[in-house]
């Protein structure tokens, strides 16, 4: 049996098929935005709890799809069948993240986490940096605990990363350096998130939604930090999939007052900083990173 083989200069990829004009945007944000809105539009509209009826939930999951749909049609139409399946195998091969990132990806948002907890503490902006009531409820309860974990993956990091990862950052990428593709992204990403606040019951287990200016921030510094991960990982998306799950599970097991967020993004910025410094803003990506890294630097002269 023949193995598959890692895409060359010359297969067409989301990252190697350079932009003739705009559609290739427009036609994401056609699903990521436009077919996402609608369907989450309807159930603001109709101002009743998104976890409460059959016919909200089956909505708010419609309504979901845009990413993951928005990924993989554009990057049918943009690259073919090889870019299509060059994202599959993004989505699935453990073996482009190597060594160290496997560390970085699981377990970074947790500790940026526990020491902004500490920071809080240390500094006397709280004597509780965290309830942890979920937490040991669902330790105590194995099955509960998979089924939450499941959830957790299915409602934001694996469709969400297959559009913004797995298509969108390589076509800014193309465009733009690491950083301004890590910004728009992070745009994106936050205004994709708009119905969202205005949900009933979305954000009912959070005890309501989150300052807009802080989660925005949160959002853009995150951008550079899975810009950075991506691209040193071959541009692996299940790398994306797995930092975003790390962040969404730490972020809602480890619940936090508003100090410890405050000392979270100081820490997350702090990062970021030292990125951006060590791997520079054109790229992210360190120098012996393998070509499939990234998609190649944009001529700003043009």
């Amino acid at each position: 049996m023949n193995r598959p083989t890692k895409p060359t200069d010359q297969t067409p990829t989301t990252s190697s098929v350079q932009p003739t004009g705009t559609a290739d945007l427009w036609g994401f944000l056609a699903f990521s935005h436009g077919w996402t809105w609608l369907f989450w539009g309807i159930i603001v509209w109709q101002e009743v709890d998104v976890w409460s009826t059959p016919w909200a939930m089956t909505l708010f999951a419609i309504g979901g799809l845009g990413l993951p749909l928005g990924g993989a049609v554009m990057t049918a139409r943009v690259a073919g069948r090889a870019g299509f399946r060059d994202l599959g195998r993004r989505i699935v091969d453990p073996s482009r993240i190597h060594g160290k990132l496997w560390v970085v990806i699981l377990l970074l948002y947790p500790a940026v986490k526990l020491a902004a907890g500490g920071l809080a503490v240390l500094f006397g902006s709280t004597d509780l940096p965290f309830y942890l009531h979920e937490a040991a409820e669902l330790a105590l309860q194995p099955v509960d605990l998979l089924l939450y974990l499941g959830f957790v993956l299915l409602l934001g990091p694996l469709p969400e990363e297959i559009g913004w990862r797995g298509y969108l950052l390589d076509r800014l990428q193309l465009r733009f350096s690491a950083l301004g593709a890590s910004v728009l992204v992070g745009l994106a990403w936050f205004a994709w998130h708009g119905p969202l606040f205005f949900m009933a019951g979305y954000y009912a287990r959070a005890g309501g939604a989150p300052d807009p200016l802080q989660f925005g921030v949160a959002i853009l510094l995150g951008s550079v930090l899975y810009t950075w991960i991506y691209n040193n990982t071959g541009r692996s998306v299940l790398a994306a999939i797995l930092f975003h799950f790390s962040g969404n599970v730490s972020g809602e097991l480890l619940d936090a007052p508003a100090s410890v967020y405050a000392y979270e993004t100081y820490l997350t910025a702090a990062l970021v900083l030292v990125v951006l410094w060590r791997w520079g803003t054109q790229t992210l990506r360190r120098r012996s990173a393998s070509a499939d890294a990234a998609p190649p630097v944009p001529d700003m002269s043009r």
